[in-house]
């Protein structure tokens, strides 16, 4: 009884599918095949939490993705179905994970430069996650904010502000600050821009209750700050990755100087996303 409604429901389903198509023009062999592949799409793919729906999507899509789509009320859930089940990271493990990368910011250069891999020539701090060179990332969202740290004794634990804070940066330098902020980012992967021009004041947030004073903090939460990226951003270990902040600086530009002897200012790029073990094209 069960098969019986299940072959009865997989018919209705594909005849109103293919009804809607001939309606908007669609004849009537392509409209039933396309009733039948939209329906096998949803069957073939493991029901899961949070997923309320497949459909096939239309065109071609990068590196596959955009083939079969869902509808989700989870996007993380989502953006691991797509990615997992794409023909470029078939048989590959995706696991959630994310990158975090420093860059020093200096008075004189309005182009600060993140490196992506380990090892690529420029030392690492203990605070970052780069790369490795065998695998792939996927860059489901990113956040870039401010660190003041204490390199003099090899300290890590500075927090990153996701505005110029004046009690921790001081009012000259905070004020300086929000010049990146009128700056641009850019994401060049493997002589592709997949960012280009896109606005560093979509990273500019300014909590409502902010600190006062060396013995409390910011108003803080875990998702503060974090830009989704649709598309969603593939780094591969084995190219050239180049990712840029550039800004209009100005000749008395004092970001780069901490009012504290000892201490530097830097640029933190954090990508969320899922990390492809050994997903790398060289790999």
């Amino acid at each position: 009884m069960k098969s019986l409604k299940t072959i009865l429901t997989f018919s209705v389903f594909s005849l109103l599918i293919a009804a809607v198509c001939v309606y908007f023009g669609a004849g009537v062999e392509a409209s039933l095949i396309a009733g039948v592949a939209v329906n096998l799409a949803g069957s073939l793919i493991p029901q899961q939490n949070g997923v309320l729906g497949m459909y096939v999507g239309s065109g071609t899509g990068t590196e596959g993705q955009a083939l079969v789509q869902a509808l989700v009320t989870d996007p993380e859930r989502a953006a691991y179905l797509v990615n997992s089940t794409s023909p470029r990271f078939k048989g590959k493990k995706v696991v959630p994970g994310y990158l975090r990368l420093e860059a020093p910011i200096k008075n004189t250069e309005p182009v600060i430069r993140f490196r992506t891999f380990l090892g690529d020539g420029a030392t690492v701090k203990s605070t970052e996650r780069r790369l490795d060179r065998n695998d792939a990332f996927i860059a489901t969202g990113v956040r870039i904010g401010l660190l003041k740290q204490d390199t003099a004794n090899a300290k890590t634990n500075g927090l990153v502000h996701t505005y110029p804070n004046i009690t921790a940066f001081g009012a000259a330098a905070a004020a300086d600050l929000l010049a990146i902020y009128q700056g641009a980012l850019r994401m060049n992967i493997d002589d592709k821009d997949e960012l280009k021009g896109f606005p560093m004041s979509r990273f500019l947030h300014i909590p409502e209750t902010q600190q006062t004073a060396g013995t409390n903090y910011d108003q803080r939460s875990p998702e503060a700050g974090i830009v989704n990226l649709t598309p969603h951003i593939i780094i591969d270990g084995d190219k050239k990755n180049e990712i840029e902040v550039v800004f209009p600086t100005y000749a008395a530009f004092a970001g780069g100087t901490s009012a504290t002897a000892g201490f530097e200012h830097f640029l933190v790029m954090e990508l969320f996303g899922f990390e492809v073990l050994q997903g790398s094209k060289g790999a």
